[in-house]
């Protein structure tokens, strides 16, 4: 299901970065994921036109894409799930709004139905399913590589963060790969996660986290609004 996956050594993309002067985005599974759920999580469709936004600027070599191998296997993973929660969601969404209707109908409010068609009949999974891909197929993964593992392992065993509430080796794995992608390159790297959990506390980045980000050139953004007004902010004249 998912699109086709462009998997490249981290030198190689190094040497992308070199000769690019555009920003770098490096994601984390969930904020890929959470293209999926937007209708369910967000109050506003903004977020939805920011990632369009995002899209717009990847497609047109204005934004370097990035993510780790692992969230690849994530996706595969996860997507099934993700999915059917959108369903169940939007079933519930339409039961909710079709006994409503009856209860406007029942008091006189209305004297016919309003509802005139189903909301899966009007193609938002697939769209934003579209969109989901089309960031996807347009941004490298990073090939795996023992040096991820083993600075994942020595987060796992020491309760670092990421990993220092969940004990979560993977998102240890994906956070080593950016960390080490910042460091080859020397270029700031924005990162990417809606996982507040693991790299916040009381809406400030965990000290461990905001060392490294100091410490590697690093910004961790758990908002798309956030992510596509820092990339406009490198083009403001």
């Amino acid at each position: 299901m998912l699109g086709k996956i462009t998997k490249k050594s981290i030198t190689k993309i190094a040497q992308i970065i070199e000769n690019n002067e555009s920003p770098i985005l490096f994601w984390d599974t969930c904020a890929l994921l959470d293209i999926l759920r937007l209708p369910f999580r967000k109050t506003s469709e903004k977020p939805l036109e920011q990632y369009e936004n995002v899209n717009e600027l990847i497609s047109e070599n204005n934004l370097i894409s990035v993510a780790s191998e692992l969230t690849v296997k994530e996706l595969h993973h996860n997507l099934e799930t993700v999915l059917k929660e959108y369903d169940k969601n939007l079933n519930k969404l339409q039961k909710d709004l079709e006994n409503h209707e009856k209860y406007l109908i029942k008091s006189n409010c209305i004297n016919e139905n309003i509802l005139t068609f189903k909301l899966e009949e009007k193609g938002l999974k697939q769209y934003l399913f579209d969109l989901f891909n089309k960031i996807i197929e347009n941004t490298a993964f990073i090939s795996e590589k023992n040096i991820f593992n083993k600075n994942a392992h020595f987060r796992v065993s020491h309760h670092m963060p990421p990993a220092s509430r969940k004990g979560e080796y993977k998102d240890c794995y994906i956070w080593a790969t950016c960390l080490e992608l910042s460091n080859i390159t020397e270029e700031k790297v924005l990162f990417f996660t809606t996982n507040t959990e693991d790299f916040y506390n009381n809406r400030k980045l965990l000290p461990t986290i905001q060392r490294d980000c100091d410490n590697n050139g690093i910004n961790v953004i758990c908002e798309i609004g956030k992510i596509y007004g820092t990339i406009l902010e490198h083009y403001a004249p």
